[in-house]
């Protein structure tokens, strides 16, 4: 069987390093499943990997890690999948291919409710938010900066449903959005922390940059609480050492939790744009871009 894999031949602009490398396929793998690729999630990561800004592998390079497909052949030891069965899941940066191979642990059966779209762009913003609100512990404010996006759409609802006060960033364009979510919604730009101080005069138990912006960095600082924990996303270098990066924890127990929420419609998940998978460069450029609201995908 072949796969028709995104690969970045070297590191720049979507236009000049994407291409598509069409590949044999070994035989499957023990505790191995074979997916057929139905919709792929895409993330600021891949694109920031695509432009150098990360370097985590050599190159040529994939991309993807999330993604929704069906399943056409598994490890025949294993009880609980077969053949034909639609599953969503996680992968580590090979996901934007049409088939993949993902240990059968990763698999979580897609939602009959859900749309191929929103099944393929749940796991990894879905993980993240679940483990930023697990690991913040029991708090009572949270200071989100960039929430009109997929991971912040997500982390405000989970926090809303702890009883966690939430504060999120956006655009102007964004903040009816971010109130519908839960949030107390604020414009970022010049002025941001009186802005905040006007309406939330207490000091923040924690702060989330899903930005990576310095104005994003100075107002954590200026407004969470003494001990309080200010944690990063983006990757970006900051500069303040007391920031701390958060990297998501993947397991098909944090992620189920989330799935069910967006398929019994507990929680609004909001797709940005759908792209054919040929349109990558499309989609690279728009996500590097960033201003997104929810997610981006390939449908296959």
């Amino acid at each position: 069987m072949e796969s028709k894999i995104l690969i970045g031949k070297a590191y720049g602009k979507a236009q000049d390093v994407l291409a598509f490398h069409v590949q044999d396929l070994q035989p499957l793998a023990s505790g191995m499943a074979r997916i057929k690729v139905m919709a792929a999630g895409i993330n600021p990561i891949d694109a920031r990997r695509m432009s150098g800004e990360f370097k985590f592998s050599g190159l040529p390079q994939t991309f993807g890690t999330e993604f929704a497909g069906i399943i056409t052949e598994i490890d025949k030891n294993n009880p609980d999948w077969k053949v034909g069965d639609e599953v969503l899941g996680s992968g580590s940066s090979f996901t934007h291919a049409t088939v993949i191979d993902v240990p059968i642990t990763n698999l979580v059966k897609k939602p009959k409710s859900l749309s191929w779209e929103v099944a393929g762009s749940i796991a990894g913003v879905g993980q993240t938010a679940a483990t930023i609100i697990n690991e913040l512990g029991n708090i009572k404010s949270l200071l989100i900066h960039g929430g009109s996006g997929g991971l912040g759409t997500i982390t405000i609802q989970i926090a809303r449903d702890k009883g966690i006060e939430a504060l999120a960033t956006a655009s102007e364009k964004n903040q009816e959005y971010l109130k519908n979510l839960g949030a107390t919604a604020v414009t970022y730009g010049p002025g941001l922390i009186e802005r905040i101080k006007a309406i939330h005069p207490a000091p923040f138990d924690a702060s989330v940059d899903m930005i990576g912006s310095e104005e994003a960095t100075q107002t954590s600082l200026a407004l969470v609480k003494p001990g309080g924990f200010m944690g990063a996303t983006s990757g970006k270098p900051l500069s303040s050492a007391k920031i701390k990066a958060m990297w998501v924890k993947k397991h098909v127990n944090i992620l189920t939790p989330v799935v069910d929420g967006v398929a019994s419609g507990k929680y609004h998940w909001e797709i940005d744009t759908v792209y054919p998978f040929d349109q990558a460069v499309d989609a690279y450029t728009k996500v590097l871009n960033g201003h997104s609201r929810g997610k981006n995908v390939f449908l296959f």
